[in-house]
């Protein structure tokens, strides 16, 4: 092809498709604001990081399952907030870190000690996670009879409506996320205590599938490059 005819030809652009994302409801790491738009610390850092890589993200608020299930089949790139048991790929550095601790009724306990006066505590666990085996050591030393029912929460509101099950004493306890459940008790000023001592701590990571790992590494890459004073800002503007 001639010089000319090669200048004539239009200017080929490359179209990158969005990277798209899946998570779980989760203040303040992420979740889906009134107007539609996915919110948090995580959901502000992904999005700084893939301008760098001069790409955008489509985010999707699911449940837990459905996350991981469409990472797997390759419908999502990523899933927010997995651990080694969930079956996928993970990223070397932990996002953020899952806290667990028991939420009890303030009518009826003060402390761990007053809790631990029960012989055969119930407690309640959420159906959608699998919790790492030293949750359930720890279970076990508790002598605790395990009742099962989803987390999932569609908002706020119903997130208050679901330590009602507190009152009606049905279950003794509740193992929740600390930073979460904390948030919820003080904004609805709700009568549940959480116990000052931490039941469990486990890191969450960004998870992939294997075959997705050349994108994996970029955005990783991209989201340890990110300035400090950015992070900072970003996880301020979220902060309980």
């Amino acid at each position: 092809m001639s010089q000319s005819v090669w200048a004539s030809q239009p200017e080929q652009h490359v179209v990158l498709v969005p990277i798209t994302v899946c998570f779980e409801r989760w203040r303040p790491f992420s979740y889906t604001d009134q107007s539609g738009v996915a919110r948090g610390q995580e959901v502000e850092l992904i999005r700084a990081a893939a301008r760098t890589m001069n790409r955008t993200v489509e985010f999707s608020e699911l449940p837990f399952k459905r996350c991981v299930a469409n990472v797997k089949f390759g419908s999502t790139d990523f899933s927010l907030h997995v651990d080694k048991t969930d079956g996928l790929a993970i990223f070397s550095d932990s996002a953020t870190s899952w806290q667990l601790s028991l939420a009890v009724s303030a009518e009826r306990f003060n402390s761990m000690k007053d809790f631990r006066q029960i012989d055969t505590p119930r407690i309640m666990l959420a159906t959608e996670y699998p919790y790492p085996k030293a949750v359930y050591r720890k279970l076990e030393a508790l002598n605790a009879r395990l009742v099962r029912r989803s987390y999932y929460e569609e908002s706020d509101e119903h997130a208050k409506t679901f330590f009602n099950i507190l009152s009606t004493a049905r279950v003794d306890a509740m193992l929740v996320d600390k930073l979460w459940a904390q948030h919820m008790v003080k904004r609805f000023n709700l009568p549940v205590v959480i116990l000052a001592q931490d039941f469990h701590s486990e890191p969450q990571y960004i998870g992939y599938r294997h075959s997705n790992a050349l994108l994996a590494r970029q955005l990783e890459a991209a989201m340890a490059a990110l300035p400090d004073d950015l992070v900072k800002a970003i996880k301020a503007q979220y902060q309980y």
